[in-house]
């Protein structure tokens, strides 16, 4: 009888967690009329979660989020139009504790990308812009207090800067 019960339950259980769970962590947000773009867990210990571009159920990975101390964590996910040209701005935090070194805190770093004619590819002057990276709380012993956690913050910066 145990066995049946057993044997019942992972049966009952095991669709729900195979198929049950697509492993989106943000989206998917349409882009475009046939372009959607999500953020979704990976089965990666050092990559965990990575961004796609759909095209009518076509997927591509067009980046992904390291491990950096802790997992990373998607802040906000969102459009902005820059020079003409429509922008995926994307805000990753990683919480940082080590005790020893004085450190608590949270890591985070914006991710631009452009989307042009049906393609998605990073934006490096967005991404590699040093005042959209940095440490909020106390790291060795010093206090940080980063700008940019938000998207109106980074929206009102990026509409500045760069158009």
């Amino acid at each position: 009888m145990l066995k049946r019960v057993v044997v019942l339950l992972f049966i009952l259980l095991l669709p729900g967690y195979t198929f049950g769970e697509q492993g989106f962590v943000q989206g998917p947000f349409q882009i475009s009329q046939d372009y959607n773009i999500y953020i979704k867990k990976e089965y990666s210990v050092d990559y965990p979660l990575g961004l796609y571009l759909d095209n009518n159920g076509v997927s591509n990975k067009i980046d992904r989020y390291e491990t950096e101390g802790d997992t990373p964590n998607i802040e906000t996910v969102f459009f902005v139009t820059l020079k003409g040209i429509k922008n995926v701005i994307v805000l990753v935090s990683w919480h940082q504790i080590h005790r020893a070194e004085s450190i608590n805190g949270t890591q985070y770093k914006v991710y631009g990308y452009t989307f042009n004619n049906g393609r998605l590819v990073p934006n490096e002057e967005i991404s590699k812009d040093s005042m959209l990276m940095g440490d909020d709380g106390e790291f060795n012993g010093d206090t940080f207090n980063f700008k940019y956690k938000n998207a109106a913050s980074i929206k009102r910066y990026l509409l500045h800067k760069y158009q």
